[in-house]
């Protein structure tokens, strides 16, 4: 009798190879250049591709069968071929990645997470993957090593052909349906993914070594139950094992003989809910490889799922696939998607793809192409013989892993998962968690541990914090906190208080657990605080009013502090000067800081010995004041700068570094051999100042020649725009060409000299004459005898000073004459400035926090809005600057 089993056994084998390879389909890796309409025209007339890669709108590599390239070829569409033949050289192209991989490791790549101790890929021989037999050999090792936390494998049906489905359940009490939230697990609809199974073993590896030494494993095992099928397709799985022993097997099917003599049903195209919706989610074709059967559930195995689903109180399902690294949610069926849970599905998959990067959709959005009467439609949208399950369908792997990745790259895949598969437990029972916020240093005036609270689950549930005290020092501690209705993944700041013993060390840590009850488990996470007698360092610190030589610092009030001692310098600067003590929480600095400086500030209060710290910039002077006849400036401190034209379209002044010049900088005009005469086509600054006294003043420049010397020395000077008064200094050089700095107040025989007519506001011009010149400082005097020396006067103050000297006005004094509004604030790609009308035109400067200039613009006359764009401007803090003769508004923005 064994023997004649044995021959029938045999003859079988024969016929069915024969069979295999009489029906064996070639499959190819390709390339072509195609539009977005030929292929959805293709996809709905018999393209049967399964995964793909669709980028620039035209180009398109997958996987192919010979009929698909043949329709590719028929409709004019060169076809490149990346692999041939992948049945037959997936073992080959794979030990070429594993060689290139094995050289990427070398450099000291790290898994996500420690491989679990039991597990091990499949046999090497079959590419690293597990056959079907040895799926109920690692159930029963998990089994004989964990029966606390896994049940002994049942078949919850049987296939086509007759072979097991296997199951188990993971729970920390795993031999009885217990009332607690149920999580469904499933691999291999589809024949050709092995790595959805790989990886599963993995994640149940993960979950059941670390039961004991990882406290949310252990908590999510215990308010939960896993429910894993590892393989719905064991036919289609033994056939790819049988036709392709080395790994690499194309079939993707079941193995259904289908009239005409085709084989196979897709399963993920026979669930019920939108089966046969078209013809380009799902075939009518029975050779097609997306053929969906002759009626929803017509195949056992999916009969078998949806039985056992029905049976269960599932809240969610993962359904894995490969390849392209992608998490796909209901609606499937359609495009664009309705689906009236969509902002849910997307902040869902939002979560759960947060380590690993995977584009999430529905499969129109991340496969290009729609499915219908697969398992996550019909997961939720089935809701009468069964409850609604929130499925997700992660395609694990990239387009040059395929369907087979090599065994190099499966631990490195099955890492890519482990956080998506967490993540999924946790939100599939009751779970929250907190979190400890705010500073760790408590007070007698404040003695609250503070938190943040997180529910991850899915349904309602209701979650009790409490504190509980580690401390002998804490003598009472708040009531627990109750959680309800909390929706997924929100967060609540909460802080529970507590009472400390009045002999309390100041020093003393404070243990507390927080401890978290779903009502079937209890999670705590340890929290620990220092106590101090101390008062805490200021918080809230900002900056107000920000002028060229003053500002405005703010700060919050601390409890118990009765006042507090500031200190600033500049940030270049390593030495803090003494504090000075102030009563309130603002101090506005004495006006002697330099414009266009970073400070560093700080703060503490009276009763701590903590400063907080924080910094500060002055904005950028640009309009001086002349008193007693004088004023002075530095050349760097302009207002606007204007590009030359003509001659000079290729200068423009730019400030450079000098430790002899004044301040450090001065301006230059880089290049040689560019003369313009007597012409105005030379680069151009314009100095904002305003004048009490009129009359005749001496312009002196501390000035220096470029590299040419004679032919480097010369610009010309004017007022308000008019004819300058260096118009014809041909005949001699300015400072006979010397590079070294010195002070000139002519050329030649002609003097700088201009005439202030009017008192207010008024413009100095500086034209380029010769590139290369170099202008350190101005002196503007109407003292004929007047000679400065070294690098001149200190400069003069700004416009809206009331004396030489002396402080600035206030706000209100200096600024509200000019009407002036920014918006939005905060902006993002532009803003707009405005303006009350006038007879002058308005200028504009963007200056940033550190006190760098971004942009300026002028207003004409009666221009009462501008528009400045900031599209390529950084986040952060600015201000804008808008000056009109003698007035002027500085406004804080913020870019987001």
């Amino acid at each position: 009798m064994k023997k004649l089993y044995s021959l029938v056994w045999l003859v079988s084998l024969l016929i069915g190879s024969t069979v295999c390879m009489a029906q064996r389909i070639k499959y190819h890796r390709v390339h072509v250049q195609i539009d977005p309409l030929q292929l959805e025209k293709l996809l709905n007339n018999g393209l049967d591709v399964d995964h793909f890669a669709y980028e620039n709108k035209k180009d398109f590599t997958g996987e192919v069968s010979d009929a698909d390239v043949a329709l590719f070829k028929r409709n004019g569409i060169k076809v490149d071929f990346l692999v041939t033949d992948l049945e037959k050289n997936y073992q080959q192209l794979n030990q070429q990645l594993d060689r290139e991989y094995a050289q990427k490791a070398a450099k000291g790549r790290v898994a996500a997470v420690t491989t679990p101790a039991n597990f091990s890929l499949g046999s090497s021989s079959y590419g690293g993957y597990y056959t079907f037999a040895d799926i109920p050999v690692i159930l029963d090792k998990m089994r004989a090593l964990y029966p606390n936390l896994i049940s002994v494998r049942t078949s919850i049906g049987s296939s086509l052909e007759g072979r097991p489905m296997y199951m188990v359940r993971i729970s920390d009490n795993p031999d009885v349906d217990e009332n607690e939230p149920e999580l469904l697990l499933n691999a291999l609809h589809h024949a050709r993914e092995p790595i959805g199974l790989t990886q599963l073993i993995f994640f149940m590896w993960h979950v059941l070594e670390n039961y004991n030494t990882d406290k949310e494993i252990r908590t999510l095992l215990n308010s939960s139950e896993m429910y894993i099928v590892p393989c719905v397709n064991p036919d289609g799985y033994v056939y790819n094992q049988t036709t392709t022993p080395s790994s690499g097997g194309m079939w993707r099917k079941n193995r259904r003989v289908n009239s005409g003599g085709s084989y196979g049903v897709d399963l993920n195209r026979n669930y019920g809910y939108k089966w046969g919706y078209d013809n380009s989610g799902s075939s009518p074709t029975a050779s097609s490889d997306t053929y969906r059967g002759t009626a929803a559930f017509s195949e056992p195995e999916i009969a078998t799922m949806r039985n056992f689903m029905i049976q269960h109180q599932f809240v969610t399902a993962l359904n894995f696939h490969a390849y392209q690294n992608a998490v796909l949610y209901p609606n499937d069926y359609e495009s664009p998607n309705t689906n009236p849970e969509l902002p849910f599905f997307q902040s869902v998959a939002t979560y759960l793809t947060a380590e690993n990067g995977f584009t999430i959709g529905n499969s129109q959005q991340t496969l290009n192409y729609k499915i219908n009467g697969g398992s996550n439609d019909w997961q939720w949208g089935e809701v009468v013989a069964k409850n609604k399950i929130y499925g997700f369908l992660p395609e694990i792997g990239s387009t040059s892993d395929g369907f087979w990745p090599a065994s190099s790259r499966i631990l490195p895949l099955c890492n890519s998962m482990i956080e998506l598969d967490r993540k999924m437990l946790r939100i599939s029972t009751n779970y929250g968690r907190a979190t400890p916020t705010g500073s760790t240093v408590v007070r007698p005036t404040s003695t609250v541990v503070r938190y943040r609270f997180q529910n991850f689950g899915i349904k309602p549930a209701s979650l009790t914090l409490t504190a509980v005290p580690l401390s002998s020092y804490v003598t009472s501690v708040g009531p627990p906190k109750t959680y309800t209705g909390l929706s997924l993944l929100q967060t609540v700041p909460d802080s529970i208080s507590f009472t400390v013993d009045s002999n309390t060390p100041s020093g003393t840590p404070l243990a507390f657990e927080l401890a978290v009850n779903n009502g079937m488990s209890i999670i705590k996470d340890t929290v620990t605080l220092n106590y101090t007698t101390e008062c805490p360092a200021p918080t809230g610190l900002s900056f107000s009013n920000a002028q060229s030589n003053r500002v405005t610092l703010n700060w919050n009030a601390v409890s118990g502090s009765s006042s507090y001692a500031v200190s600033f310098k500049p940030q270049s600067s390593s030495t803090w000067p003494n504090d000075t003590f102030v009563s309130g929480t603002s101090y506005t600095t004495p006006a002697t800081l330099n414009s266009a400086t970073v400070y560093d500030w700080r703060v503490k209060p009276s009763c701590g010995t903590t400063y907080a710290t924080s910094s500060f910039t002055t904005i950028a002077q640009n309009c001086f004041k002349e008193v007693s006849g004088r004023v002075t400036f530095e050349a760097e401190s302009y207002q606007t700068s204007t590009a030359g034209t003509g001659a000079a379209a290729n200068r423009s002044w730019s400030v450079f570094t000098d430790s002899n010049a004044s301040a450090g900088k001065a301006m230059t005009i880089t290049g040689t051999d560019v003369n313009v005469q007597n012409s105005l086509v030379g680069p151009r600054l314009d100095y904002a100042l305003n004048f009490t006294t009129t009359g005749t003043y001496y312009v002196w420049v501390r000035m220096a020649a470029g590299a040419d010397g004679i032919y480097d020395d010369s610009f010309h000077i004017g007022l308000d725009g008019g004819t300058p008064v260096t118009l014809n200094p041909n005949s001699t050089n300015y400072n006979n060409g010397s590079q070294s700095w010195s002070w000139v107040k002519a050329a030649g025989s002609t003097a700088f000299t201009v005439v202030i007519n009017t008192p207010g506001a008024h413009t100095l011009n500086l034209w380029m004459r010769e590139d290369g010149v170099r202008v350190d400082k101005i002196v503007m005097t109407n003292s004929a005898s007047y000679t400065p020396t070294g690098t001149g006067p200190t400069v003069s103050v700004a416009c809206g000073s009331t004396v030489a000297g002396g402080g600035r006005l206030g706000d209100s004094d200096v600024q509200d004459a000019l009407q002036a509004t920014a918006y939005p604030n905060p902006f993002d790609h532009s803003f707009v400035v405005k303006v009350n009308p006038a007879d002058t035109q308005t200028n504009l400067r963007l200056i940033g926090n550190n006190g760098q200039m971004h942009q300026q613009a002028v207003m004409p006359v009666n221009e009462t809005e501008r528009t400045l764009q900031t599209g390529t401007l950084p986040a952060g803090a600015y201000y804008i600057e808008i000056i009109r003769g003698n007035e002027r508004k500085v406004i804080p923005l913020r870019k987001q």
